[in-house]
């Protein structure tokens, strides 16, 4: 038998709760960045490898290194009586798990703890429980799974409404999990995706130091499932970006980060509407499968809860 976790902490509570099998954590962030379908592995490994050293100032043949021996991992659980997936109901660890289902579709006995709550919070009794109460992913869950990464993976991110159309009984938070996915593209109204408006109003609301802010972003329960770095990743970038929205003073090497932030005029305007972010600093990121440049952009319309296209020039 062999646990995947979704992350360290995880990892280490089962081991020490006495779970048996071996435990390996899922060490992935395809919450962010290009996450493109249909690529060999050395073309995912190097990919994602780029991705996660440049963002995160990571030694680039380190993070290949890990990247290969996890894929490798996951090839060799298919020979196992038993995989079990430990994932908690938050976007972070949505994406992470449906990645797991695809991949190890063919495995013998695949069996799945998809828990409401944080597990990193829980004792041992109460992780030994999610071990007892763990079930039988079901044939519905696993064809959930593949049309939630044909969709997340998709270069087309319209796509992604396929998601927010249906109702998956047998999936619980898939449907809720990609609503969040896809308010997080450029606003209609602004351009702002939820994870930067929600930056920006938390400053305007005094919330200026990185503790404060990080804690009022995603209150309990988590529900985009964020570490601090990626947070931070995307604080950096609202202040790095060409008209940038907000100011950073931060303390490098602090664990956790230590910052104080402030809006600028223009951070303002683009709360208030007045401009639009996308206008002012273009696109040029990654949300899944989808490329958005400024020839090919993708909005979020959140009165109709739907992704749009904006046809290049307009």
């Amino acid at each position: 038998m062999i646990h995947f976790h979704n992350g360290d902490v995880v990892t280490a509570l089962a081991r020490r709760a006495g779970i048996p099998g071996r435990h390996l954590p899922f060490r992935e962030t395809l919450v962010s960045g290009p996450v493109r379908a249909n690529l060999a592995l050395p073309e995912w490994i190097e990919e994602r490898g780029r991705f996660l050293a440049e963002q995160y100032g990571e030694n680039l043949l380190r993070i290949r290194n890990e990247l290969l021996e996890q894929e490798q991992a996951l090839d060799r659980a298919r020979e196992e009586e038993e995989v079990v997936l430990w994932f908690e109901h938050d976007l972070f660890c949505l994406v992470n798990l449906v990645y797991l289902l695809t991949r190890l579709s063919k495995c013998r006995h695949l069996s799945i703890v998809w828990c409401s709550t944080p597990l990193g919070t829980m004792d041992d009794e109460e992780v030994f429980k999610q071990y007892h109460s763990r079930y039988a992913v079901a044939p519905a869950m696993m064809s959930a799974a593949a049309l939630a990464w044909r969709a997340y993976t998709a270069e087309d991110a319209t796509e992604l409404n396929k998601m927010l159309d249906a109702d998956f009984v047998d999936f619980p938070f898939l449907r809720d999990g990609f609503l969040l996915h896809a308010a997080r593209f450029p606003s209609t109204r602004n351009g702002l995706g939820e994870i930067e408006q929600r930056a920006l109003s938390g400053i305007e609301a005094g919330a200026v130091d990185f503790v404060t802010l990080f804690t009022r972003f995603d209150q309990s329960p988590p529900r985009y499932g964020f570490g601090d770095g990626e947070f931070l990743r995307h604080l950096r970038r609202l202040a790095t970006c060409a008209v940038p929205m907000i100011t950073i003073t931060e303390a490098e090497g602090e664990t956790p980060p230590k910052a104080l932030f402030a809006l600028t005029p223009a951070g303002k305007n683009v709360l208030e509407a007045k401009v639009d972010f996308i206008e002012l600093n273009n696109a040029g990121f990654w949300l899944g499968g989808a490329h958005l440049t400024r020839e090919r952009l993708w909005r979020w319309d959140s009165e109709r809860r739907r992704i749009v296209s904006q046809p290049a020039g307009s």
